[in-house]
């Protein structure tokens, strides 16, 4: 005969949940809204009713201990179940839809026309969430994501949202005073550095290669991401490697100017993905609609 349900601790299979996925008491208690000590607590207490340690303890750090590996990944698929069904049963976020997306993405063109989807449903209240790591559909709350790679995401529903093109941008002065590629100085080569993550992602000495022109781009300031690397340009702090569509509404407004025609294909699009379980959900089919609307 299995253990009564009110009979198991729930308190603690919560807590050690949260240990386990930050690996830290610590990040734990933060998610939970306890202090590091109560969690500690609650896993000592769920170690008990095992009978067998959930982790391995060092002096500043934890790690998950045989059974801990065992019941950890299982434990938070239970939980995002649980979390599904009142959901789906009570109706709780019908209106809240969570996207997650790379931050270049985020403001650089979903920003600029959501309020074009708010107009298509008034009472749908979006929260953007921008970071460059993929977020866990099951673990983060998350409806949509929004990403620039190459289509792969394993057991996620997935559409193309744009093809991805680069070629140089730059403020309207600066095109004037340096008309030839050639001779921009390396100084003025604005670099994103989260172009060499993966092979076959435009860079400058690429761009140069398919212009015909051997130079090897080593200087220049660097940015973590695309969007800062394009917000220099704009202040007329040098060439950006534009993307499309990331560059559409500022070249648009002048903000930004193409100086030279060349383009380079990029290895990697942008791409719409969810669950595929909830890919006709009424609030994410509305925003798939509204965003392939958007991108045609």
């Amino acid at each position: 005969m299995g253990t009564p349900i009110r009979n198991l601790p729930l308190n603690a299979l919560r807590s050690f949940d949260a240990a386990a996925r930050h690996l830290s008491f610590a990040g734990a208690a933060g998610e939970l809204g306890v202090t590091p000590a109560a969690v500690s607590v609650q896993v000592r207490r769920l170690e008990e009713w095992v009978g067998a340690p959930l982790f391995l303890r060092g002096h500043r750090s934890i790690a998950l201990s045989a059974t801990g590996e065992r019941l950890a990944p299982r434990l938070t698929a239970l939980f995002a179940e649980m979390e599904r069904l009142i959901s789906d049963v009570a109706d709780l976020d019908a209106q809240l839809l969570q996207v997650s997306s790379m931050p270049s993405f985020a403001g650089k063109w979903v920003a600029p026309r959501l309020g074009r989807f708010l107009e298509r449903h008034p009472g749908m209240q979006v929260r953007i969430a921008g970071g460059d790591q993929h977020s866990d559909f099951d673990r983060d709350g998350v409806d949509i994501g929004l990403r620039y790679g190459d289509g792969v995401y394993p057991d996620l529903h997935c559409e193309p949202i744009a093809r991805a093109t680069a070629f140089p941008v730059c403020s309207p002065a600066l095109a004037v005073a340096w008309p030839d590629p050639a001779a921009i100085p390396e100084a003025l080569l604005l670099q994103d550095e989260s172009s060499l993550v993966a092979p076959g992602l435009p860079t400058w000495s690429t761009w140069f290669a398919a212009c015909g022109i051997d130079r090897a781009v080593e200087g220049g300031a660097r940015f973590g991401n695309s969007h800062m690397a394009l917000s220099a340009a704009v202040a007329g702090q040098g060439f950006a490697l534009g993307i499309t569509p990331l560059v559409d509404e500022d070249l648009a407004a002048r903000r930004l100017v193409r100086p030279f025609d060349m383009a380079v294909d990029s290895s990697f699009g942008f791409w719409f993905v969810c669950r595929p379980d909830r890919v006709r959900e009424p609030k994410i089919a509305a925003f798939r609609e509204w965003i392939m609307d958007e991108a045609r």
